[in-house]
């Protein structure tokens, strides 16, 4: 049987390969080139602290530096976002309808061999090497990445879109789901073209709208500033859900209140932080407050999405048998 299910499927299995082959020497021969500048360059001290403008010996180098190579390492994070979604186009949408659409499930399904075996080996020889391909990808783009340390992607914070879809739990999440979802529909549809538009619609805009929404993944945690001019926090990777003022009780002001500012600001070209807080207070902005995310919290969230997203395509594969056991 898995050797059936390889000579069915071995265009797709050849093609994954190559892409394997090719994406990995690139990224290979791109990390090796981008680490010789660095060392060249003298920034490798820099790569930890990033680009700060008081720190002259790396503000300017670093800049040209990110004018090379910032560009070419997104892109190195838009193949494991996009990756998901072509697999399960590619190889999970067709891998039941195009039987289903041909009728050759017909004679598999006359064989002593269960439907559930059928249907099990199948997924199990196009999955298998495509988690795989996936998984050796991501490690090489972020072992990339991690060689550029602050001075690349990684300096905009764990939940920037790009780099929270690429790392961790996430992709390997995203392609169990589409895979899954791409067989469901093409069992349904018995159609391989539309089990494809399908299931590349559904998952962007669940994608979409899930980044739209990660905020509600985790609780928010409150840092509140006895000092309202003051900056609340440092972290600077944190996923900032909301800021404002609060009163002399605790109570949240409303986002009105913060026009109050103006008042203070019209007391001086350049009040001393002393006079601009006494202000502040005098205008009933007693304390300054914002709802975040840590930047430590990112491994709860991707725990917290891949959940999901693992849950969604158990069901998926689930209601793919029920529906594969139907078909005649």
């Amino acid at each position: 049987m898995i050797w059936v299910a390889w000579r069915q499927q071995r265009a797709q299995l050849i093609t994954l390969l190559g892409l394997l082959v090719i994406g990995a020497i690139t990224v290979v021969a791109l990390r090796s080139a981008m680490s010789s500048y660095l060392d060249s360059h003298g920034l490798a001290s820099c790569v930890a602290g990033g680009i700060e403008p008081g720190n002259a010996q790396c503000f300017r180098a670093a800049q040209e530096f990110q004018d090379v190579w910032f560009d070419r390492m997104k892109i190195g994070q838009l193949l494991v976002l996009v990756l998901p979604a072509l697999i399960g186009m590619f190889c999970g949408a067709p891998l039941f309808a195009r039987e289903l659409e041909q009728g050759t499930h017909v004679l598999a399904f006359t064989q002593s061999v269960s439907r559930t075996r059928w249907m099990v080996s199948k997924t199990a020889v196009s999955a298998g090497p495509a988690i795989i391909v996936l998984v050796v990808l991501q490690a090489l783009v972020a072992g990339w990445l991690s060689a550029a340390g602050r001075l690349g992607p990684l300096s905009t914070g764990p939940f920037n879109y790009n780099t929270f879809g690429s790392s961790s739990l996430a992709p390997v999440s995203y392609v169990l789901f589409t895979f899954a979802l791409g067989m469901f529909v093409g069992v349904l549809s018995r159609r391989t073209l539309v089990a494809m538009t399908v299931t590349l619609v559904v998952f962007v805009v669940l994608r979409v709208v899930g980044s739209s929404l990660k905020e509600f993944l985790i609780p928010a945690q409150r840092i509140v500033s006895d000092d309202p001019t003051a900056s609340v926090t440092d972290d600077r990777g944190a996923l900032m859900v909301q800021s404002g003022f609060l009163d002399a009780q605790g109570a949240v002001l409303p986002q009105s209140a913060a026009d109050r500012i103006s008042a203070c600001g019209a007391q001086g070209n350049a009040p001393d932080v002393g006079d601009l807080a006494t202000c502040y207070r005098q205008q009933g902005l007693a304390k300054a407050y914002v709802d975040l995310i840590p930047s430590t919290s990112a491994t709860t969230m991707h725990l917290v999405e891949a959940s999901i997203f693992g849950g969604l395509a158990l069901v998926l594969v689930l209601a793919t048998g029920w529906a594969l056991r139907r078909q005649t």
